[in-house]
């Protein structure tokens, strides 16, 4: 049985006589008042007692080029961000039974995202000069929503599972191999042939930087591997195309 809750709701949870509860936050960090919002709801977990997944980015970390990133690296970005961010999980661990998930960049074809952003600029014929110096990896929504659930299913079977993780796509790539992967596929729904991608340092790239990284913790922990993100894309682009349509 599950509930779903908008992170600014102040809804009184009901009292559980049997099982533990999950609370699965989801903050989004193009929403800075979700930051604050999931702060209310650890709260609320602590009171009680319930475990604790929130899900966290790879955008707290500083950019460092060719590194995939451990869950042990604490050398964070000191943008106003990372750090609110970075509070976030600290306020997360203070619950015992706690999951963080620092998850990559995500694609979700929802709201602002990157890839949302790409496709806007696109059909406007706006230019698109893509930065292909920094490297990020795509980490389609839903493969996210399924490492969550996986690691649910197993956090009920042992209190060793608790810590933090890092997910994200296989494969890094810079903005311009992103955007070109992104409109080639999207072209098989709508006629994108017209659009100029080029190259350019310090060109287009997503608002919220995440940095590589490193999966083996969540691999040997839960045997969960990294996905394909172009596969991921696709399967996105199939969804939003239909209710596009619709």
């Amino acid at each position: 049985m599950y509930k779903s809750i908008a992170l600014e709701s102040r809804d009184k949870l009901p009292a559980m006589s049997a099982g533990r509860p999950f609370f699965v936050l989801t903050p989004s960090l193009l929403d800075v008042v979700d930051l604050e919002h999931a702060e209310f709801w650890l709260e609320r977990a602590q009171e009680m007692d319930a475990c604790v997944i929130l899900l966290s980015s790879m955008a707290v970390y500083r950019y460092r080029a060719g590194m995939a990133l451990a869950e042990d690296d604490e050398e964070f970005a000191d943008s106003e961000l990372a750090q609110q961010v970075v509070a976030l999980e600290a306020k997360a661990r203070q619950n015992e039974r706690h999951v963080i998930l620092r998850a990559g960049q995500s694609v979700s074809l929802q709201g602002e995202d990157f890839a949302s952003q790409i496709l806007a600029r696109a059909r406007e014929h706006q230019p698109l000069d893509m930065d292909m110096q920094r490297l990020f990896c795509p980490t389609p929504v839903d493969d996210t929503a399924d490492v969550i659930l996986a690691m649910m299913r197993q956090l009920v079977c042992s209190d060793e599972l608790f810590g933090t993780y890092h997910f994200s796509g296989v494969e890094a790539v810079s903005s311009f191999a992103f955007a070109e992967v992104l409109l080639a596929q999207a072209g098989q729904y709508e006629d994108f042939t017209e659009v100029k991608l080029g190259s350019q340092e310090g060109g287009m790239m997503p608002v919220v930087w995440t940095s590589e990284s490193d999966n083996t913790r969540l691999f040997h922990t839960f045997g969960i591997q990294a996905k394909a993100w172009r596969q991921g894309v696709s399967r996105l682009l199939q969804k939003y195309y239909r209710i596009e349509e619709q």
